[in-house]
């Protein structure tokens, strides 16, 4: 069945994803509500992984983590899901790094040698062997890295003289990750976005690596060496994971067990009602639709 959003209609999947195989020539999983949530690796998530692989069918790893892909990789190892399971791993930290050493276009070229960051001890690993030098004090930055709070819990309020002050002075912003929140085990956490999204509220200026923004999904077509059209992006954000896709032109899967859960869901069964009403409101709308990741 479809259901219509705005403007568009989502399918509706009842059986699993397999049918879908045959349709893509390549994937992309987001991590945070797609593969797990901070615990264990959910099940359909590995059995999606091991049949994809199985039929040769490439998968990129996509994250808005802000840190390394290389850090992605050891947590996905340490959690059973092995290197041979997917192709590549793309994280915002990473690509941000990237665009820090190489300097690829005008804005990361011309930034100033010194940076402030919130969290300078929790995401540690964008700027070491960059040409740039952490300060302690806002007043002495060129810039910001927002990778995050520093606290699990913090709120935005926590931040607010900081952003304020540095809106006055126009400092821009580097943001490592544009996820507002993510629900952790249960638990709702704030992330770079939120605290990016009250910079521009404030006036300032960001620049932003990751999802929903266009580039990180060019990147990973690159690397997977197929055209943006023949590749689906599977993620539970329709404002990162689905908007991305929508804008980068390629199909996508909405899971509705992840950051929508309490909107979509009731009890552990898609509500088609509550999908109706979510997706006629403004938005991006997926390609498809599903209640959970399952093969």
């Amino acid at each position: 069945m479809s259901v219509t959003g705005t403007g568009s209609h989502a399918e509706v999947l009842n059986e699993g994803v397999a049918g879908l195989a045959g349709r893509y020539d390549g994937w992309i999983l987001d991590v945070w509500g797609t593969i797990y949530d901070g615990g264990a690796v959910f099940e359909g998530a590995r059995s999606v992984l091991e049949a994809l692989v199985a039929r040769g069918i490439p998968v990129a790893i996509m994250s808005n983590s802000p840190r390394q892909a290389m850090v992605v990789e050891e947590r996905l190892s340490g959690l059973g899901l092995s290197a041979d399971l997917y192709s590549v791993v793309i994280t915002s930290g990473g690509e941000t790094r990237r665009h820090l050493i190489d300097g690829l276009d005008a804005f990361h070229a011309g930034l100033g040698d010194r940076v402030h960051t919130f969290a300078p001890d929790r995401f540690g690993d964008i700027l070491p062997g960059t040409r740039f030098a952490l300060v302690d004090d806002l007043s002495d930055a060129d810039w910001i890295l927002n990778a995050g709070p520093a606290g699990d819990f913090d709120q935005v309020d926590v931040y607010e003289d900081r952003l304020a002050a540095a809106a006055a002075r126009d400092l821009p912003m580097v943001c490592a990750n544009p996820d507002l929140a993510v629900y952790d085990q249960g638990r709702r956490k704030i992330h770079a976005g939120a605290l990016a999204a009250r910079y521009e509220a404030l006036g300032g200026s960001v620049r932003y690596h990751g999802k929903p923004h266009v580039p990180v999904f060019v990147r990973a077509a690159e690397l997977l060496q197929l055209p943006l059209e023949r590749l689906i992006m599977v993620g539970d954000n329709r404002d990162t994971d689905i908007a991305g896709a929508e804008a980068a032109g390629m199909a996508s899967l909405l899971l509705a067990d992840g950051i929508h859960h309490e909107r979509l869901l009731k009890g552990t069964d898609l509500d088609i009602s509550a999908l109706e009403s979510f997706l006629a409101e403004p938005g991006a709308v997926p390609t498809h639709v599903a209640a959970r990741l399952s093969w």
